[in-house]
């Protein structure tokens, strides 16, 4: 990866694409444990981010917003999706995840009891003639004796390795809560993967901080048409302007880091706080030009008191730390990138970063 010459020097990294999408292509995964024995579940919200239980938008109660009064009933449905979908853009946010638990080792496996007297009963007859009845009395008992030995043998077996899942469960919940920059890394990285839609990756940890980078959805995702009311309260659909969906684009822009930040958080016990840089990325032939959109830090009692019932771009202003986010573009909707030395070093941790998992796919 190398900085990239642009027009607008400092704002964007170019990237190769296999590197970018081994790092920030979401995988589709079922329900399954992951490798440190967490449970994880896909989820897909609209938006960049989904939930390891079942997401769900913060009850925030709806009205009709259209009556018979405005337009036709065809006119009306709509301009109820064209709403329906600024707002699933714009409330990403509002997206809840379920905090990380300690995992629990799986019960003993079943001892196949049946299989191991039946073994070692074969085995003691073997050989003896079937009229020879005192002797086959004798290896039949012989028989029973060593399959109890077996029985016992394999049961403790059985338990040995469930308390030393137990004890590398311990080993691993620790070192989560302690924010080991490498247990936390991996296991962030683990649940973006698990979740169906999410385009995150953690670039690290510094102190209590974790420290993600998200891929945003270009324009492209933006409705075409916008609702207004006129004067005389009639409603019209008409192909929505750009400074319409700026604005829209940069609520989603806002949404998603907020939503990003609480799912590392819910993920990192141990993290008290998660910084995020939104990222745009544009494909250009076999790179992929990465321009910086927002960068902010939320701490996790930022998340506790904020009030989710304000738009995206508000609370972000709000109850961020350090908050950088681009202008509504004039002539597109796509935001004003920042310039990349906002956050110094951030083009070398993705360039690690997409090195690593390109080098780990390859």
């Amino acid at each position: 990866m190398s900085i990239t010459v642009d027009t607008t020097p400092g704002v964007s990294i170019r990237v190769s694409s296999p590197g970018f999408r081994a790092t920030f292509t979401p995988r589709v995964a079922a329900a399954t444990t992951d490798a440190n024995g967490v449970g994880t579940t896909a989820g897909s919200p609209v938006g960049q981010v989904s939930g390891a239980s079942s997401p769900q938008l913060a009850a925030v109660e709806r009205t009709p917003r259209l009556t018979a009064a405005h337009t036709s009933a065809a006119k009306s449905a709509l301009a109820e999706s064209i709403l329906d979908a600024e707002d699933a853009l714009t409330s990403v946010h509002r997206s809840w995840f379920a905090p990380a638990t300690r995992p629990c080792a799986p019960s003993p496996e079943r001892v196949d009891e049946s299989t191991i007297r039946t073994r070692h009963a074969e085995a003691a007859v073997r050989g003896v003639p079937w009229f020879d009845l005192p002797n086959r009395r004798r290896a039949a008992r012989v028989a029973q004796r060593r399959a109890l030995t077996d029985i016992g043998v394999a049961r403790r077996a059985a338990e040995e390795r469930v308390q030393a899942e137990e004890q590398r469960i311990d080993q691993w919940w620790a070192a989560l809560c302690a924010n080991d920059p490498r247990v936390v890394t991996e296991h962030v990285n683990g649940v973006f993967a698990s979740d169906r839609g999410t385009r995150a990756a953690a670039l690290g940890t510094h102190g209590a901080c974790v420290e993600v980078a998200v891929v945003v959805s270009g324009e492209h995702v933006l409705p075409a048409e916008e609702v207004r009311l006129a004067a005389d309260g009639s409603l019209t659909i008409r192909r929505a302007s750009v400074a319409h969906r700026a604005q829209l684009y940069r609520q989603h822009v806002a949404a998603v880091v907020i939503a990003t930040a609480r799912r590392a958080l819910a993920a990192s016990p141990g993290a008290d706080s998660v910084k995020v840089h939104a990222l745009r990325a544009t494909c250009t032939g076999p790179f992929d030009d990465l321009n910086l959109l927002a960068v902010a830090e939320l701490t996790r009692d930022d998340i506790l008191h904020a009030d989710f019932g304000m738009d995206a771009v508000s609370l972000l202003l709000r109850f961020g730390r350090g908050v950088r986010i681009g202008a509504a573009g004039i002539d597109t909707p796509v935001m004003v990138p920042l310039a990349l030395d906002t956050v110094p070093g951030l083009a070398e941790r993705l360039e690690e970063v997409c090195a690593g998992h390109h080098r780990a796919s390859a």
